[in-house]
Parts: C-alpha cells; structure tokens; sequence
C-alpha cells in the first residue's frame, strides 16, 4: 500500500492532465488525507463516497455484483511499551456509492452561486480583510499580503466568478502563511494556485482559469517530498473549507430564524 502512494505521487507529479485528475479526487473526498486520496485517485478517481460493505449494509445498500473493493490506510490508535500513545495503519476495505444501488447524494456546495460564496469566504478568512482601491496588478481582485497579514479586496469588482477564483486562491496564501514557520509568496505560488483550484472545484465555480499544468516544482523530488507537499496543499484547502461550511451552516440558520420570526 505504501509502494503504491509512492508510485501514485511520482505519477500524478509527472503529468498536468493526471495531477489536475487527483485535484479533482482530493476534492471531492477532502475529509480524507492525501495518501488515501492518491490511493482513492488510483483505484477509483471519480469516488465520491466511500463505506466499508457493513456500513452500506446497516443503511440497506447492496453492493453490486461483481463490484471490486479499494483499498485505504485507516489510523488506528495504541500504547506503545513506554506507554505513549502511538498511530499505526490497518489497511481497510471499502466500495463507492457507484458500486452499489445506492443513491447519489449531490454535494451540498455544487453549483454554489459565486456571488454569494465570496461574502463567506472572506468572513471566515484566517486573517484581516481590508478594502483598497488599487492592488499592485491590474488583473487582480484581491491580494495576501503578508507584511500587513491581511487580504486585501479591491473595490468595485465585476465579475464574479473571476474574483470568487481570485480570492480562493488568496485564501490559500493566507492559510499557508499561516501554517507556515517561513512564508514565501513565490515559495508558495503554486500551492496557492492549487488550493484554489480545489476550492472552487469544491463549489461547482469555473476552474479554467488556474494554471497547475507547470509541475517542474515536483521534479527530481523522491515520493515522501511529494507526499509532503500535497499533504501540504490539502491541509489549507480543508481548514478553508471548514470553515466556509460553518459560515454557511450559520448563515442558513439565521435566514430560517427570520422566516420563523416572521
């Protein structure tokens, strides 16, 4: 199993169509780390679901005919001799929604409307946000800036789905100054770029616009750098997301209070 993580990261670091292909799988399945994302992506990339054959049988799902487990690294916890604590890995089985007769549950975020999922984004920003009127390049709508740790959003922006790209890919600079010792913006210009590109990915926005087909940050790189980087990349895009989906949560919650009070 580890063999195969390796061999999957050095493959999708090897091909833009490929890497582009896992984005989309780590994505989807964000609540899963990044090796059993490349484990996902190489046995079944277009996962959007996964349950062991008890689970789906306690909900009265079959599985179907034929259907062919994949394989995952699941944590599991125990007491070293010394009497710490210690994380091993016991290899799980389990099938996708689309290998049973199960339905489809849609995303909850699939097709989410830019103009409003811009507005959260920056409320559940991990840094300050302040408005300006100009940033330092014409095609941008918002900007991480780290001296003042805030992101700043310019004033009067048209498009949308341009500035919802834009301020996903902020978000990931500021997530990974953040979580970083020693931040570079140049360092971490691709990584931004891809946290970005899953972020919308995530929330059915367009993703024609990010470029993540340079990969030269990744060559001569051995597997567990790789699989570091990716760890990396997934981690800011899940604790942005995160807390996206309690700015939701919360902001739906409030609009059923004001049809209650009503």
């Amino acid at each position: 199993m580890y063999k195969l993580i390796d061999d999957t990261a050095v493959e999708v670091t090897s091909s833009p169509d490929k890497f582009k292909a896992f984005l989309d799988t780590q994505a989807r399945m964000d609540r899963y780390s990044a090796a059993n994302a490349l484990l996902i992506y190489k046995q079944i990339p277009e996962a959007t679901q996964l349950k062991d054959f008890d689970d789906w049988t306690k909900e009265g799902v079959k599985i179907n005919k034929g259907s062919k487990s994949i394989s995952i690294l699941e944590p599991v916890e125990y007491t070293k001799k010394d009497g710490t604590p210690g994380v091993s890995y016991n290899v799980k089985k389990v099938f996708d929604v689309s290998q049973t007769n199960g339905k489809r549950i849609p995303a909850p975020t699939l097709n989410r409307d830019p103009q409003k999922l811009v507005p959260m984004m920056l409320d559940s920003a991990p840094v300050a946000i302040e408005t300006v009127d100009e940033l330092p390049y014409d095609n941008m709508g918002a900007l991480y800036d780290n001296d003042s740790q805030a992101i700043l959003v310019k004033r009067g922006i048209g498009d949308s789905v341009a500035i919802c790209q834009c301020v996903a890919q902020e978000l990931g600079h500021a997530q990974l100054a953040v979580n970083s010792e020693a931040y570079s913006r140049k360092d971490c210009g691709f990584d931004a770029v891809c946290v970005g590109y899953m972020l919308c990915k995530k929330y059915g926005v367009d993703t024609q616009n990010f470029n993540i087909a340079n990969l030269d940050s990744f060559k001569n790189k051995e597997p567990k750098a790789i699989r570091a980087e990716l760890t990396k990349v997934r981690g800011a895009m899940n604790e942005i997301h995160s807390r996206v989906s309690d700015e939701m949560y919360r902001k739906s919650q409030e609009k059923s209070k004001d049809r209650g009070a009503r």
